[in-house]
């Protein structure tokens, strides 16, 4: 057996990763779920690298040498384009949302207070949320998600006690709101 025909079989139990990665980091992109998933959930990426690793592992498999022969340059190129590909979806999607706050509970508990600021195709969208426990364990408890408009927007973020948070918006609204000791948020965010 050939290099070619072994890197095809290893290429598609890899494809199979991204690919249940999607629907579980879906399913658990839910208030109280993993925050590892949560931040894992970009079903196009996901799709978009199991489709290549499949895409690979047919070329490398082909019967004909001239096709395996072809398909490393070839491969070579679908990667440098997937590259390139996730560079532009990180800009157009931003999986990796500026952290405009996380602060750590006063009380020196396992629960963070986290602000995300990311663009939107007209404003940016605001994501608030407590993430309760420790990586990989953590839990995710959103408190709040809304596309940003004018005087919408979060001007500071601090705990007050353990068990209440203060957001103050850019028009100097102050939010209050209680959190259990979990980090399950107690009350809704009226925006």
């Amino acid at each position: 057996m050939d290099i070619a025909r072994a890197a095809a079989r290893t290429l598609v139990p890899l494809a199979a990763v991204p690919a249940l990665a999607a629907p579980v980091a879906a399913y658990c992109d839910r208030p109280g779920g993993p925050a590892l998933a949560a931040e894992l959930n970009h079903p196009v990426l996901l799709a978009a690298l199991a489709v290549l690793a499949l895409t690979a592992a047919a070329l490398l498999a082909s019967r004909r040498p001239a096709v395996r022969k072809a398909a490393v340059p070839a491969l070579a190129a679908a990667t440098a384009a997937g590259v390139l590909a996730v560079a532009a979806y990180a800009v157009m999607a931003d999986p990796f949302p500026d952290q405009e706050w996380d602060l750590p509970a006063p009380d020196g508990s396992a629960r963070r207070l986290v602000v995300e600021r990311g663009p939107g195709p007209t404003d940016p969208v605001w994501s608030i949320h407590v993430d309760a426990g420790s990586f990989p364990t953590a839990r995710r408890w959103p408190v709040a998600s809304y596309v940003s408009r004018y005087p919408r927007g979060v001007l500071q973020a601090e705990w007050r006690d353990p068990s209440h948070i203060r957001l103050i918006d850019l028009d100097h609204t102050h939010h209050d709101l209680r959190i259990a000791p979990d980090g399950r948020p107690l009350d809704t965010l009226d925006w």
